[in-house]
């Protein structure tokens, strides 16, 4: 009786829980396009990746005609190649929201059902399951990280031999939902480990249904990524990637060791900067009290200590893949040189929550002349954390776009250019009587991704492994840029994801707001962007000096809307 209603009480949490949710998202569906999207990696990027990969699911070819004058399919992989269907089959702001739906009930489910599960407390369970899903965690990569949580879950039902069919499903989706480059090599070398201990233990055969679920996750991610993993290895079309250009900077060790400690990291922001505090406190106190904790806490706290250790070890291997002697030895293997091994740290937020459901709980249990103190300190820690999250997340900057009419943040509609773009294709059909597939253009000052978004045919763009060659033809057109900043130059040069037409007025800067930009000194080889194939400039500026770089501007009056955060002047390639 009394474990049935602890399993009602849990339920009736969960979904208390599950409603905060829920609400937090009205202000997006109340939005809609107008949703302010945090778009670096987003909308830039991984979202065109996915409407392309999408759109030529079922063609047969291997190139995107579309992007970058023809580039391979490789070059716009999707972080989870399952989510292609779905922008297959939804509009692309419908399927981004999937996403987010999806990854933030994972990430809350998860959590709640993990601590749940090891540390019997449903209250920590909520309060951790809630700040871990409002983590400003990116939906295009699906469950890379917000699946963390629920995969532990799973693995931990795998050991103490449950009924793995449902353990078993999600693990797949996950892995399908989930890049291999990003999160599923640290998943790989895991099971790999743990095949190793189990075999040098004997338990090879009581932990089968573990160990096949890494086999399984090995197998769906060789096969959701056959035409990454063929380009690695050279097997049929393939080409050189800019990626054999990448210039690797050396970090010190312990400097970057106590930064991955201390500070977020790129896409894994969780804000652990007061967890770390609390966890060091509750181990300080835990260690010096230690023959006056009850067995249970004095557990507890050697899981803590685990805990941190590991993730310190996890910190210190990623500072030391970034040190002078390894990057010494990865320049002589083509692929570990691109290689970001530090995306080991994308474990690390589901190992701070954890930590910080530990502290709550050693503070529960013990009870002590500390105890208030320590209740006192949680509570602090508590809020801290939780304001974080909340202020990171993006439930403020769609509720400040609902209730602060005045803010200017950039939305969905605004990056992209919904309306604009629409505009400068009626104007080419009815002047010149091409359709968009009869030219191409290049982008000045505008995001590359709002005219592949709208389905123009780009010479530029943002990936990760685009073919070498085109980076030189494309240098070609912006060398006297380029020539000018030695911030821009060292940039494409040693790195060159960015494709872009490039400006030394404005180093670094890509999204030119109506009205408040001119180039006046502007420099391009445009005969490079003719040989190019390229007709076309869509340019969020006007251009000064266009005579001098035998550009013609077809219309005086820029294409605009009411409400548009670009304008853009169509500028033809004399």
């Amino acid at each position: 009786m009394k474990n049935l209603l602890t399993h009602i009480k849990a339920g009736h949490l969960y979904v208390c829980g599950l409603i905060i949710i829920i609400l937090s998202l009205i202000p997006s569906f109340i939005l809609g396009k107008n949703s302010i999207v945090y778009y670096h990696d987003q909308l830039d990027g991984e979202l065109i990746a996915y409407i392309y990969q999408a759109k030529y699911l079922f063609s047969g070819q291997n190139i995107i005609p579309e992007f970058m004058n023809g580039a391979g399919k490789s070059a716009l992989v999707a972080p989870a190649p399952l989510a292609v269907f779905l922008f297959r089959i939804f509009p692309p702001f419908t399927s981004y929201m999937i996403l987010l739906i999806m990854g933030q009930f994972c990430a809350y489910t998860g959590m709640f059902q993990l601590i749940r599960a090891t540390l019997q407390n449903h209250y920590v369970a909520l309060i951790t399951a809630l700040l871990f899903a409002f983590l400003p965690f990116l939906p295009v990569y699906g469950l890379s990280q917000y699946g963390i949580p629920m995969l532990l879950y799973c693995f931990l039902m795998l050991c103490k031999k449950k009924p793995c069919i449902l353990p078993l499903l999600y693990i797949a989706l996950y892995t399908a939902m989930s890049s291999p480059v990003l999160i599923g090599f640290v998943w790989i070398l895991i099971g790999f480990l743990l095949l190793l201990y189990f075999l040098c233990t004997k338990k090879v055969h009581q932990q089968k249904p573990l160990l096949l679920s890494f086999v399984m996750m090995l197998g769906i991610y060789i096969a959701t990524n056959l035409s990454l993993i063929s380009q690695l290895v050279g097997i049929g079309s393939s080409y050189e990637s800019h990626k054999a250009e990448y210039t690797l900077t050396p970090l010190p060790l312990f400097t970057q060791w106590l930064s991955y400690l201390t500070n977020n990291t790129s896409h894994a922001t969780d804000y652990h900067g007061h967890i770390l505090i609390a966890v060091l406190g509750t181990m300080l106190l835990g260690l010096l009290f230690y023959k006056k904790l009850q067995s249970e806490t004095g557990k507890l706290l050697k899981y803590l200590i685990i805990l941190f250790v590991f993730t310190c070890s996890i910190c210190f291997s990623a500072a030391l893949w970034e040190t002078s002697f390894i990057i010494g030895i990865r320049e002589h293997f083509g692929a570990l040189k691109s290689f970001q091994f530090s995306r080991v740290l994308w474990l690390t937020p589901t190992l701070w929550y954890s930590m910080l459901a530990l502290c709550f709980t050693i503070f529960l249990k013990e009870k002590s002349y500390l105890r208030l103190p320590q209740l006192a300190i949680s509570f602090v820690v508590l809020a801290m954390v939780g304001i974080a999250c909340l202020k990171g997340s993006f439930v403020k900057p769609n509720l400040q776009e609902l209730l602060q009419k005045d803010m200017k943040q950039l939305s969905w509609s605004d990056y992209l250019a919904l309306g604009v773009m629409n505009q400068v294709e009626d104007y080419l059909l009815n002047e010149t009587g091409q359709s968009i597939k009869d030219y191409t253009v290049v982008s000045l000052g505008i995001d590359p991704s709002a005219a592949l978004y709208h389905g123009f045919y780009c010479i530029d763009g943002y990936s990760n492994n685009y073919d070498l060659a085109h980076k030189h033809a494309f240098r070609n057109v912006i060398a006297p840029e380029l020539n000018k900043n030695d911030y821009l130059k060292s940039s494409f040069d040693g790195w060159g994801n960015r494709c872009y037409l490039f400006s030394s007025e404005i180093p670094g800067y890509y999204n030119i707001e109506k009205n408040s930009f001119w180039y006046n000194q502007l420099e391009l080889n445009t005969q490079a962007l003719k040989n190019l194939g390229c007709n076309y400039i869509l340019s969020a500026a006007y251009i000064v000096n266009a005579e001098d770089l035998h550009l013609n501007l077809l219309r005086e009056e820029p294409f605009n809307t009411e409400t548009s955060y670009y304008q853009i002047f169509l500028y033809e390639i004399n």
